[in-house]
């Protein structure tokens, strides 16, 4: 048993070391990657510590052990960081952001005053927990929203957002949770219960999710950010631009711009591709992106994601209603519609006809049924 958890800790050191060199040889995000890395090699070293442990290597020094934990309060920070990165066009670190190595100082304050290196006594194990979830629920709460935020900010650009959904954040999350309820239950359990022995396998699992994710999930995200700084950066000098910003459109302008707005989609069915973005809308209408969002928010009171959306849903309509798309499922309308995920396109025609894409077509049958009956009648 011993010798699959120590087997099992080297896997996850290797994996670790694997990843954090793929980050770091990356030049793309170099300071998103960077701080992941970070993230990653406070994990791989405490599962080094674990694995050595185990394997009773530090029996005669526990002295190692006593950097465990301020490198545990570090790895939140710097993953928050990592996100924050992500999701923030031009993100840079600067001096502000250290005050995410606060965590780290108490936790290296902390340990210094322990007694004896891996063998403090029960109480000061119990308030070592307390102070790590104190710091990691928050981090992780904070994460969460930048996610979320970043994703609900996007609607003003995107008109897809099925790449920006948060599962792969809950995932990582769930991992987190569960090294620190392990933590917590070798605390509860006492010496005489190795709890800890099951760091390793929950360790290697979370590396493999974060290694998948990182790889899978990070660049579409990093990519949305730097087009969505593309999409912001001024053409014009900055003087002009402030002048024009602070410009806006009058009444009577904004009505010829929101005509203009609707019948460039109207004609050209520029909704109907699936990965549309603001920019593409303004170059149409050979405007800045800025002038469409007022347009937009001004004019017509919505954002470009649901306007898009609308545009779809009136489209996958006529099409759930139409005999010559009888031989298309929900996937196929939706697809044809403008839709990349059968599940947004779901939740897009629920919110805007009160029923399900399925309730439609068959409202529509029946109703077509109703009326060859009618007219079948009427010609007796």
């Amino acid at each position: 048993m011993l010798r699959a958890l120590i087997i099992e800790g080297w896997l996850t050191q290797l994996l670790g070391l694997l990843l954090i060199a793929a980050l770091l040889s990356s030049r793309r995000h170099s300071t998103a990657n960077r701080l992941l890395a970070a993230a990653l090699c406070c994990g791989v070293y405490r599962q080094f510590l674990i694995t050595m442990q185990i394997s009773g290597a530090l029996a005669s020094f526990p002295a190692p052990l006593r950097t465990s934990f301020p490198f545990q309060m570090l790895a939140i920070p710097m993953f928050y960081l990592y996100v924050r990165a992500l999701t923030t066009p031009g993100f840079n670190l600067s001096r502000k952001h250290a005050i995410h190595l606060v965590p780290f100082a108490v936790g290296l304050t902390w340990d210094l005053a322990e007694p004896v290196p891996g063998n403090a006594p029960l109480l000061h194990l119990y308030a070592r927990v307390v102070l790590k979830v104190l710091v990691t629920i928050p981090y992780l709460i904070c994460a969460h929203r930048q996610v979320r935020t970043f994703a609900h900010e996007s609607q003003n650009h995107l008109s897809n957002l099925t790449h920006l959904r948060l599962g792969w954040l809950r995932t990582l999350l769930i991992a987190v949770y569960a090294m620190t309820a392990v933590d917590a239950l070798d605390v509860v359990t006492g010496p005489g219960i190795p709890v800890s022995h099951l760091l390793p396998p929950v360790g290697l699992i979370s590396l493999m999710a974060l290694a998948y994710f990182s790889l899978r999930v990070s660049p579409v995200f990093a990519r949305e950010t730097e087009l969505q700084k593309v999409d912001s950066a001024p053409d014009v000098p900055p003087e002009e631009e402030e002048k024009k910003e602070s410009s806006r459109l009058s009444d009577e302008q904004l009505d010829r711009q929101k005509e203009r707005l609707v019948e460039v989609l109207e004609n050209q069915s520029l909704y109907l591709n699936p990965e549309l973005r603001l920019s593409d809308l303004a170059a149409a209408l050979h405007v800045r992106p800025y002038r469409v969002s007022e347009i937009l928010s001004r004019g017509l009171q919505t954002s470009f994601y649901d306007l898009i959306n609308l545009y779809r849903v009136t489209h996958a309509q006529k099409l759930l209603g139409s005999p010559n798309s009888s031989y298309l499922n929900l996937l196929g309308i939706a697809m044809e519609s403008g839709f990349k995920s059968k599940s947004v396109f779901n939740d897009a025609f629920r919110k805007a006809t009160g029923m399900t894409p399925s309730e439609f077509r068959m409202t529509k049958r029946t109703e077509s049924i109703h009326s060859d009956d009618r007219i079948a009648r009427g010609g007796r």
